[in-house]
């Protein structure tokens, strides 16, 4: 992976769960963004992970963070997905991985999984974190809402 703190996370384009396209720089309109990749819908890891953020979607909010999923699947599956666990925040389909695989995002398990990784940007999309861990799905959000504390307290 080539992205680091302090880079500018690249423009793109995906579409969300409602078959509307998601531009980075054009669409994003609040002091922090997160953009969480995920290997599928689902899945219960993923199921975990989504939830986590949703139970404390508040709290990101009142740091004027947005959030958003990104994982391979489809409009529909993010559709019944979102539903299913009333998720409040968009999900992006990252068709084929192949933004996943522009910005080179590590596989997990020997290669056999797309990676699980968090990064936090901000207004100018620039890259202020990064976290990556398969197995702790909490530790996405309490890592990136200890970073954001941080830094809005300072």
């Amino acid at each position: 992976m080539n992205l680091k703190v302090g880079n500018k996370f690249p423009d793109f384009k995906l579409s969300d769960d409602n078959e509307e396209i998601y531009h980075l720089y054009k669409d994003g309109n609040t002091s922090f963004l997160v953009l969480y990749f995920y290997p599928k819908d689902e899945t219960p890891g993923c199921t975990k992970q989504a939830c986590y953020f949703k139970d404390y979607y508040d709290e990101f909010k009142e740091i004027d963070c947005e959030i958003i999923g990104i994982s391979s699947d489809n409009e529909t599956s993010h559709r019944s997905f979102k539903t299913n666990y009333n998720l409040p925040f968009k999900l992006l389909c990252d068709h084929h991985s192949k933004l996943r695989k522009e910005i080179q995002l590590p596989k997990d398990f020997f290669g056999l999984s797309p990676g699980r990784i968090t990064f936090l940007l901000n207004s100018k999309n620039e890259i202020l974190f990064i976290h990556r861990s398969s197995l702790k799905m909490k530790s996405h959000i309490k890592k990136v809402l200890d970073f954001l504390n941080e830094i809005v307290l300072v």
